[in-house]
């Protein structure tokens, strides 16, 4: 058997389906391998970061490992900030690069800077963003890689591998039957049941004022199970930004998503200043978080956090902190089977919930009656459109924060954001992947006019595949958050952010250049016409054209707590629900 149709079948074995890449001479036997077995599909990109933004977009809305492909040298290269993405956001997926032959290399010249044409050390390279990076040299090692490359991108935090191979051993004839298999080594951490039990339980019970923190290290299918920790109990809810989409906003107790920048007013008063009571799981608390001086967060409340990763819980938050190493479905599954006992345990004063409740609202609506908003009154409509089934995809800017802020997602469904990289141009490719992990689905993409040229031609993958992709392009033609820092601290001076520096086209008729149905709007009046002008099938774009200067706002005030956030509220709410707190 051919190794490469070895590898494809061997995917397929494990439910993956999609294949996402660019073709290449040096992968080109894989390529050709995908497109000889009947059980899956080629998705080919115009640029290989595309295809990786895709692979990640197709794991986190599945759950599920993916599949992202290049050939070496530049195709490979194409790669790494997607791995990087997949990398930081713990996301499942396998990346295969092409290589030339082993029988090109000059193992007696070390120091060579280049074996062949094309050739790059990309194992090396990728080595510091994926938990495994191996070049296969030997076709009988293929099965043992297959399996441990898999392993362990799926197990413990998840996050990407990198199986680098070159063309000689892509085309390798193999018996699978002789092909060595990988036993895993079982995990020699041991978390301690009973004293995680009984940590959870003298939390509940001995805080007036709990929060449970939900992040992106829990498992879609474990968020109702925590959700349902938080109804019986009483416990309001905080999510990390990744995990937004995990809670629908309609739920009771959910207070928003926590942000030492952006975050929702209510989720970072209660977390960091009103709680006696923190319960972390799954969730890193990172400066983005807390904010960069850690001091300032949850001074009054002891932290009790549950996370598989133990070089996250080393980063401590304050002396009255305890940890656990733990998966977050082994606490799920614990919460299912001993749910007699919690269930009886205390539960929230409804005065906290009604504390929480008054905030969220007063700080709400004075936010949305300000009129430097206007831009998150734009993404508030759109949640009119917005299904329990469909997906949303934000790209990286300032209307990151308004997506965040302001989308209100119905259900408890995917909402894709490039956190930890951060990474402009992921919103236009990760969208396709989700619409492939989820066809029927419609996805919501919100890019800036910025972040959208980044990966702009992969508006002809999309009308290839005919994606049902609505894409909401913010245009304020400039790079938005750089402006705001650049207004704030460099005065005014908006060198390569903004004209002459930084231009914009008209995104709607490259769309239509592009054979995709598209309209340009100016006001949110428009946006129900816009919407009606919709195809039913295939990818739609809708150019928002700001007339205004924009901002991403509230915002952490600069050296303040997370909860001081500018623009800063009126000294009778300051004073009420902040300075002169009626049960201290």
């Amino acid at each position: 058997m051919k190794l490469s149709d070895y590898i494809v079948q061997w995917l397929s074995d494990k439910g993956i389906r999609d294949f996402y890449g660019y073709q290449g001479t040096m992968i080109a036997h894989f390529v050709d391998s995908i497109s000889k077995n009947v059980n899956v599909k080629n998705h080919s990109c115009y640029n290989e970061q595309g295809a990786a933004f895709a692979a990640c977009g197709h794991a986190v809305t599945s759950d599920s490992c993916s599949v992202a492909y290049a050939t070496s040298g530049p195709g490979a290269i194409n790669l790494v900030s997607g791995i990087a993405n997949a990398y930081y956001d713990s996301i499942p997926v396998i990346f295969i690069t092409g290589q030339i032959n082993t029988y090109e290399y000059r193992r007696d010249l070390p120091d060579l800077r280049q074996n062949a044409f094309q050739e790059t050390k990309i194992v090396e390279m990728s080595k510091v963003v994926t938990k495994y990076a191996v070049q296969i040299l030997e076709p009988e090692m293929i099965r043992y890689e297959l399996e441990k490359a898999y392993h362990i991108a799926m197990s413990g935090r998840r996050g990407p591998v990198l199986l680098d191979i070159p063309m000689n051993i892509q085309r390798a004839d193999i018996e699978p039957d002789n092909l060595l298999s990988f036993e895993p080594v079982k995990d020699e951490v041991k978390a301690d049941i009973d004293v995680i039990w009984k940590a959870l339980k003298v939390a509940v019970n001995s805080s007036e004022r709990p929060v449970l923190l939900l992040g992106n290290g829990i498992r879609k299918k474990d968020y109702h199970i925590f959700l349902k920790f938080s109804e019986v109990l009483r416990i309001p809810v905080v999510t990390s930004l990744l995990a937004k989409g995990c809670v629908p906003a309609t739920y009771e107790l959910n207070f928003g998503y926590l942000g030492g920048a952006y975050g929702h007013r209510a989720a970072n008063l209660i977390t960091s200043l009103q709680s006696d009571q923190l319960i972390a799981v799954g969730i890193s608390l990172c400066t983005r978080q807390t904010g960069v001086n850690t001091n300032n967060f949850a001074k009054q409340a002891r932290i009790l956090r549950y996370d598989i990763d133990p070089e996250e819980l080393k980063r401590k938050i304050n002396d009255n902190e305890t940890s656990f190493i733990i998966d977050t479905s082994t606490l799920a599954n614990l919460l299912v089977q001993k749910f007699d006992q919690w269930n009886t345990w205390k539960k929230s004063d409804e005065h906290w919930i009604s504390y929480c409740k008054e905030y969220q609202k007063i700080s709400s609506g004075y936010d949305n009656n300000l009129e430097v908003r206007y831009p998150n009154k734009v993404i508030d409509t759109f949640n009119t459109y917005i299904k329990d089934q469909d997906i949303i995809v934000s790209d990286v800017g300032q209307h990151m924060m308004w997506v965040a802020q302001s989308i209100k997602n119905p259900a408890s469904q995917p909402m894709l954001f490039s956190g930890g990289h951060g990474a402009m141009g992921f919103a236009l490719p990760a969208s396709i992947g989700a619409y492939m992990a989820s066809p029927n689905s419609s996805v919501f993409c919100f890019c800036g006019d910025g972040a959208f040229q980044m990966n702009i031609q992969e508006l002809q993958w999309l009308l290839r595949e005919q994606c049902n992709v609505v894409i909401i392009v913010l245009n304020n033609k400039s790079l938005g958050l750089i402006t705001q820092q650049q207004d704030a601290y460099f005065d005014r001076k908006h060198y390569g952010a903004d004209y002459p520096d930084f231009t914009s086209p008209k995104f709607a008729d490259i769309a239509k250049a592009y054979g995709i149905k598209s309209v340009s709007i100016h006001d949110i009046g428009e946006i129900p016409w816009a919407m009606s002008q919709k195809p039913e099938k295939g990818p739609f774009l809708i150019e928002f054209i700001f007339d205004i200067e924009t901002y991403a706002l509230p915002k952490t005030r600069l050296g303040q707590p997370i909860f001081d956030q500018e623009p800063k509220l009126p000294d009778e709410i300051f004073e009420k629900y902040i300075n002169n707190v009626y049960w201290r």
